[in-house]
């Protein structure tokens, strides 16, 4: 379900009552309403799981790789999918999450510094905003669980990704037949990928190398 601040206090009660307990205003997750950016510094008494960096996307030290790299990395993870004809959702999340956060912003940094604020509490909005008043980060109590909130360049990235990842699964297609992922191993297909760029390249050098005239 999508947790948004309209329908917050409704899925939060619903929790409460599904579990056989009602919510006292007393209660410290009361006192929360979801995205209020008002209270974005407002300290409350709720625990919860601090965010596994490892699993959220934040503005890095460094890229894990070149463009170059990353592109090549995308399109053998292509060639690996479509040799064994499975998708291999966690390496592909872990790359995609890679690629996107070289324009990522600094969720880390933001949470740190609201934290500072609210003296390691959570803040009554369960939301984290950057300098410029955007929605960076959330977190859900009931479900404990934090979400990055996507931003423009996080989207476009993740449709360049998307983009070199299929166009390298058509050529794959294009080249062995639709009906081949999982039957073609994935020497096969680097080996091809060698030979085809070898043929290349030898074409391109040969062309204007050489003129032969018969008069």
């Amino acid at each position: 379900m999508q947790i948004n601040r309209d329908n917050y206090s409704y899925y939060s009660n619903l929790v409460q009552q599904m579990a056989g307990n009602k919510k006292k205003s007393s209660d410290a997750l009361a006192q929360c309403d979801y995205g209020n950016f008002a209270l974005r510094f407002k300290p409350v008494d709720i625990s919860f799981t601090k965010p596994n960096w490892d699993n959220i996307m934040t503005k890095r030290d460094k890229p894990a790789m070149s463009e170059e790299e990353f592109e090549e990395a995308i399109k053998e993870l292509a060639r690996k999918e479509f040799a064994t004809g499975k998708r291999d959702d966690q390496a592909y999340r872990k790359l995609c999450m890679q690629h996107g956060e070289t324009v990522s912003p600094d969720r880390k940094a933001i949470y740190e510094s609201s934290m500072k604020k609210t003296g390691g509490k959570m803040n009554a909005a369960c939301m984290f905003w950057d300098s410029k008043g955007n929605k960076t980060l959330s977190y859900n109590p009931e479900s404990r669980n934090w979400k990055a909130i996507s931003t423009d360049e996080e989207f476009a990235r993740a449709r360049l990704f998307t983009s070199i990842y299929n166009d390298e699964l058509a050529r794959l297609k294009k080249e062995y037949g639709e009906n081949a992922k999982g039957t073609v191993s994935y020497q096969q297909i680097e080996s091809d990928l060698s030979a085809n760029g070898s043929a290349k390249s030898t074409a391109e050098k040969s062309v204007g190398s050489s003129l032969d005239l018969q008069i």
